[in-house]
């Protein structure tokens, strides 16, 4: 122990003795003498763990609130409060809630509550995150530290995986990959590996796979979590995996099964109080919907997942939806809705530097523009595609590719067509 923490310890058995009305040498004894309790009360000597446990046991208190000088039942109190905070955040109470997980974050730390400042770290993050602030979300996971070395697989886990989603957003999806990638399988590898932790890092390969287009690989990883299933315990990560296991199922044939993924996973979050999470089940179901045809399903779906994210203040998670709604509203021709839709999303999008969803509102507005025959949607589906290419994302560089073909061989300009297809040719390529 620090100089500071063996007078701080001291200092806290003396106060607990004396509210018990014992002398030292009641305390002490008959394993240790009083002199030695008073020199580690007085911040002299350092306890030994075995004294430690003596006094601890005698005084009945916890070792670590002992060890830690901790208040006797913070560690509950701050665990409460945790939870409290969680739902706040998610019913669009992210100020308040922040300040506090930022009181457990510094509490946890100070009293050695290792696990509880990890999780309160990230959802300082996740607070941000609602906001639409992602370099701030991105700086209060890099900003945990010691704290994140020390914690139990699940918070270090849920902070891996939320890091590499801002890291994903942020337009490197190789580099998000590769560390969730490498944090599942030490997570696998490990001897007393924990559900909880491989299940959300699993979620979170999942959901980049998916982004990928990777579907193939998302659905093994898929297979290789639901043995963990039953033993895991965080009900919202269950949710959380329901929900984007049922974006893999597109086709016709698989629509009954995501649904029943989505019901499941939007009645654990209502359970919980995840309004902000129901917001997004609901969106992710209008996803799947869209791309099995079912535009007007899709559209309900949407515009209720905006209603809910708008209302919590998701910002950004509302810009997100606000765009596939608009992609709905384009493919059912009313173009003056997806116009609108998308030029309002991409005002959030440049704001919080969703390098993904800039891409897609720049392709939205510029197929809007082509359809109306208007100036500049060339410009935005060159931009679209470009950005695209940056993060990795080849599915969507070979659609746009193909958009801008068309629209450029329909201006004349037939060797910038041949460009735009081979340059989507070779998206397709590198997809395979």
């Amino acid at each position: 122990m620090s100089a500071e923490a063996v007078e701080s310890v001291g200092a806290g058995i003396r106060r607990l003795r004396t509210a018990r009305g014992l002398t030292q040498r009641d305390l002490a004894q008959p394993e240790y003498s009083r002199a030695l309790l008073a020199a580690v009360e007085a911040g002299i000597r350092s306890p030994t763990d075995d004294l430690l446990r003596h006094v601890a046991r005698r005084l009945d208190v916890e070792l670590d609130d002992l060890r830690y000088a901790r208040p006797p039942g913070l560690a509950d109190e701050l665990a409460a409060a945790l939870r409290d905070a969680r739902r706040s955040l998610a019913q669009g109470e992210a100020d308040a809630a922040e300040a506090v997980f930022d009181r457990i974050l510094a509490e946890g730390a100070r009293y050695g509550l290792t696990d509880l400042a990890c999780w309160a770290g990230y959802l300082v993050g996740e607070a941000r995150l609602q906001r639409g602030e992602l370099t701030a979300a991105m700086a209060a996971f890099d900003g945990l530290g010691d704290v994140l070395a020390a914690a139990g697989p699940a918070p270090r886990a849920a902070v891996l995986a939320r890091r590499a989603y801002c890291q994903f957003a942020a337009g490197d999806a190789a580099g998000a990959v590769a560390a969730v990638e490498a944090a599942l399988t030490a997570e696998r590898r490990a001897a007393d590996g924990d559900p909880d932790a491989q299940l959300r890092l699993s979620s979170g390969l999942m959901y980049a796979y998916l982004e990928l287009d990777w579907r193939d690989r998302a659905r093994q990883i898929e297979a290789q979590a639901r043995p963990l299933l039953p033993r895991v315990t965080n009900r919202e990560w269950l949710a959380q995996f329901l929900t984007i296991a049922g974006q893999l199922r597109r086709g016709e044939d698989e629509l009954a099964e995501a649904e029943r993924m989505f019901t499941d996973a939007g009645r654990l979050y209502e359970e919980l109080g995840l309004t902000r999470e129901v917001g997004l089940c609901r969106w992710a179901h209008g996803y799947v919907l869209r791309r099995v045809g079912h535009l007007d399903g899709a559209a309900e779906a949407f515009d209720a997942a905006c209603r809910v994210l708008e209302r919590v203040g998701a910002t950004q998670d509302l810009a997100g939806a606000a765009l596939e709604l608009a992609e709905v509203r384009r493919r059912q021709g009313d173009l003056a809705a997806a116009g609108r839709l998308a030029r309002e999303a991409a005002e959030v999008c440049a704001r919080s530097q969703h390098l993904e969803c800039m891409a897609e509102a720049d392709r939205l507005l510029g197929l809007v523009a082509a359809a109306r025959a208007e100036a500049g949607a060339e410009e935005l589906l060159q931009r679209a595609t470009d950005r695209y290419a940056r993060i990795g994302l080849m599915a969507e560089v070979m659609a746009t590719c193909r958009a801008l073909g068309e629209l450029q061989l329909a201006q004349g300009e037939t060797a910038a067509a041949a460009g735009t297809f081979r340059r989507g040719l070779e998206a397709a390529r590198v997809l395979r």
